[in-house]
């Protein structure tokens, strides 16, 4: 778990706007941005963050301030359990009672940006991450 909570900062410590940089921390190429109306996204494929496989990374940010921008990707099997708090002030949310499908997370602030930590129904293995940082 501590592995996790540094992979996750060190992944925070980037300007999302150095998306050489990105591709350092999660080991893949995100692609060339297509504009998505307002904002720019880049996808790949596949990387690594630690020792955990991630798919699915997309970075989002703004066409006027890449600075400003989103970063999703899914966890692959095996994944780890969060069955603690991680970050002090953490939050776990319940599944939303209105939404079918609807997964519990964890969120929290860390060192400027938020951070979302998504569960599996079983309620505590990690499926995706979404880092904003603003």
């Amino acid at each position: 778990m501590e592995r996790f909570k540094n992979d996750i900062e060190r992944l925070i410590s980037v300007r999302f706007d150095d998306v050489d940089a990105l591709n350092e921390q999660l080991h893949t190429h995100l692609g060339e941005p297509t504009r998505q109306g307002l904002r720019d996204e880049r996808i790949a494929e596949r990387g690594m963050l630690g020792d955990l496989e991630v798919r699915n990374i997309k970075l989002r940010s703004a066409a006027d301030d890449p600075a400003h921008a989103n970063l999703i990707f899914e966890v692959a099997l095996p994944s780890i359990a969060l069955e603690e708090i991680i970050w002090e002030d953490s939050i776990v949310n319940p599944p939303h009672p209105d939404a079918p499908g609807s997964r519990p997370y964890w969120s929290a602030q860390v060192n400027g940006a938020k951070v979302v930590l998504g569960l599996a129904a079983d309620n505590v293995t990690l499926t995706y991450v979404s880092i904003r940082q603003r």
